[in-house]
Formats: structure tokens, sequence, C-alpha cells
């Protein structure tokens, strides 16, 4: 193989290479902008001075999003939904929003529900067990009217 052959092959290689690493870069942009717009969501519905509402890990998949959030000596999940670009919490609760069939009795296709509940278990493998134990405390599922839920958790 000659050099000038040897090039176009390295600089080919290099091309698909930066390709397919900058979609993956631009994915993980989007997911980290999705993150923030969540984490910023709840924090504006439930903050309260001295009180702040931690949110993360957050998984997001397509238009669909479970946060676990701890607010002191509290914790939980919410389920959101992006509509007309914004999103909403929908329902708040605990270890029942990591189940497929209360996340399809939501209206989530259950396909999307799996790869949720995939995601998030996968990012709370890095959560410590504490925190994981508070994110069951708000028990039951609660089904919020669109924007209805303020206040305290």
């Amino acid at each position: 193989m000659n050099t000038t052959s040897c090039r176009k092959k390295i600089v080919a290689c290099a091309l698909t290479l930066f390709v397919l690493t900058s979609g993956q870069v631009k994915a993980a942009a989007e997911s980290g902008a999705e993150q923030k717009a969540i984490q910023t969501l709840i924090s504006h519905q439930f903050d309260q001075p001295g009180n702040k509402v931690d949110t993360a890990p957050i998984a997001v998949v397509n238009d669909v999003a479970i946060a676990d959030w701890i607010q002191a000596d509290k914790g939980g999940r919410a389920l959101l939904r992006r509509s007309k670009g914004k999103w909403e919490i929908i329902v708040c609760g605990g270890d029942g929003l990591k189940d497929i069939n209360a996340l399809k009795d939501a209206g989530i296709p259950e396909s999307t529900a799996k790869a949720l509940v995939s995601q998030l278990n996968k990012a709370e493998q890095n959560v410590s067990q504490d925190k994981i134990k508070k994110f069951s405390l708000f028990g039951s599922n609660v089904q919020l009217q669109s924007g209805a839920h303020t206040g305290k958790h």
C-alpha cells in the first residue's frame, strides 16, 4: 500500500470517527439541556427559602422523563411529559413510578416505559443507598392536573 493510499484511509477513518462522535456529543448536549430544563421546572415549583429541591438523576426518553428528587428529609419521583416544547409534571410518586404498568396507566407507551425505567435504574447505580431510600418516601402515585401541583412536597 502506498503512502497516498494510506493517508486517504486515515483521513476517511478520522472523518467517520468525527461524524459518529459529533452525533453522540450532540445527543449528550441535548440530554443535558433537557435535564437542566426539568431541574429548573421542579426548582421553580417547589424550592422554598432555605429548602431547595435536589433533582437528580433524571431519565429522559423521547418526550417523557422521570426525575428523582430530594427536599430536606423527603424525596420522591416525578413523571414528566414534554408538551408543545415545555416539560410538565403529570404524576408524583415514589417507587411506583418505576413500575412499567403504572407508567402505561399514565399513558406512556410500553416501549418508552421500559426504556425509561432501564435508564433510571442505570443512573441510580451511581446514587447512595440513603438517597435511593428517600426517593421511595413519597408513597403512592398522585396523578396531577396539568400544572395544578404547586407548593410543598
